[in-house]
């Protein structure tokens, strides 16, 4: 009996192997043209921002049976939205018609599946003056060639939250910093330190 558990266990041991050295579904990366595999027997994470899906190229079919199948990372698909029963968005994501079908809400498709995007800023500035809501403040557009700074007087801009203005401090009155913080020279202004005593500054961390 000794004898045939060893033997067994050489079997064992052997046909490991051989799945190892034929490239057996362990997770890791084999494809020579660099796609990024994942799961498999190691369960093999995806990048951050791709999803981990089945390969449809193998015979590995993780609904009938195949628990440690090889998959492939992708890009995410969009969340699906609209449609006949309103399916929303999550939250910070605003519904638009799906460019990837035939159905067109603006020719007669009312019930339309629409896919989730990040909202587009809300323009403003330009010829036009186009305020922003409130609560929001208009700055240059970084995606266009139009430099407000090298003559473009009539810019289009986006609509940004307005970072929190900085704690001011020193001064002719000497205004203290909170804890843990510190003053220094305010560098929106023209007051310099060594020729202005009483220049006010801002508060930092330290």
């Amino acid at each position: 009996m000794r004898h045939k558990g060893l033997a067994f266990l050489l079997i064992v041991i052997g046909l490991v192997g051989c799945a190892k050295e034929d490239g057996g579904d362990t997770g890791e990366s084999q494809d020579p043209q660099g796609t990024e595999t994942c799961g498999g027997f190691l369960g093999t994470e995806c990048s951050e921002g791709l999803e981990c899906v089945d390969d449809p190229s193998d015979d590995c079919d993780p609904e009938h049976g195949g628990a440690d199948c090889i998959g492939v990372c992708v890009e995410p698909k969009p969340t699906m939205c609209g449609g006949f029963a309103g399916f929303p968005c999550p939250e910070g994501l605003e519904c638009v018609d799906d460019p990837g079908d035939d159905c067109d809400p603006e020719h007669g498709g009312a019930d339309c599946i629409g896919v989730c995007v990040e909202p587009k800023p809300t323009m403003c500035g330009g010829f036009a003056g186009f305020p922003c809501p409130e609560g929001l403040e208009c700055v240059d557009d970084p995606g266009d060639d139009c430099d407000p700074e090298h003559g473009w007087s009539d810019c289009a801009g986006i609509c940004v939250v307005p970072e929190p203005a900085p704690i001011s401090c020193g001064g002719i009155a000497g205004f203290p910093c909170p804890d843990g913080l510190v003053c220094v020279d305010d560098p929106r202004d023209d007051c310099s330190p060594p020729l202005g005593a009483d220049c006010g500054g801002i508060c930092v961390e330290g």
